[in-house]
């Protein structure tokens, strides 16, 4: 089945896991980054989770999981060995509208998990449909090697310098020559090497020649006759 891939926004939403053991344990960390109030289920647990419980980072419940615990959650993932918990977790989640995955039991999921790095603000995913979680995370080692911190560095300078462009270059398809312009250029390279005036030095270059672009553009507008 073709998925339709998206970012979620977690911060203060309640994420719950049913099952403390194994791999999903392994979401907590990515769950408690993007915000979310993680609430863990389950009668024992790993040690991580013991000590991010005591810690108050997240709330644990010992216990098994009981019809209703799925109240309130934006999303939820389980895992506990029991295929008729998984059913009635499923079916729990279901009727609430909510997103479940049922770890490596494709028919109880409604989403899948992606392998994910992260630069700043770019975020690169890579999912396999839940076919095979492996190949994700072996490319997404692979383009962590390839993509380094200059993208953060990168999209930090975009993100201050984008409010200027919007004022200097018009209209929007000239703006977005201007950034495609940028990103194939040799910025990147420049912030790579630690260069930031070669960075500084392109960024200008570009934006005088596209601004120069656009006072044509107008200039040249209003010197057309007018039709009556």
């Amino acid at each position: 089945m073709k998925t339709y891939p998206i970012n979620l926004v977690l911060q203060d939403k309640l994420a719950i896991l049913v099952g403390a053991k194994g791999e999903i344990v392994h979401k907590i960390a990515g769950l408690l980054d993007v915000g979310a109030i993680v609430r863990v289920i389950a009668p024992s647990a790993a040690a991580e989770v013991e000590t991010r419980a005591r810690t108050g980072a997240i709330e644990w419940l010992r216990r098994r999981y009981q019809p209703g615990d799925l109240k309130g959650a934006a999303v939820v993932f389980a895992a506990t060995n029991n295929p008729a918990v998984h059913d009635l977790i499923w079916a729990e989640g279901a009727a609430n509208n909510q997103l479940v995955n049922v770890m490596d039991v494709l028919d109880r999921c409604n989403f899948h998990g992606v392998s994910t790095f992260r630069r700043g603000l770019l975020t690169v995913a890579i999912g396999t449909g839940g076919a095979a979680p492996a190949l994700a995370v072996t490319l997404r080692q692979r383009l962590e090697q390839e993509i380094g911190p200059e993208y953060a560095e990168f999209l930090e300078y975009a993100q201050r310098l984008r409010p200027v462009v919007q004022r200097r270059i018009r209209p929007f398809r000239r703006r977005v020559e201007f950034w495609y312009a940028l990103v194939e250029s040799e910025a990147l390279a420049a912030l790579r090497s630690n260069d930031d005036a070669g960075f500084t030095r392109i960024v200008d270059e570009l934006m005088a020649r596209y601004s120069a672009a656009s006072i044509q553009e107008e200039t040249a507008k209003e010197r057309e006759p007018a039709i009556v």
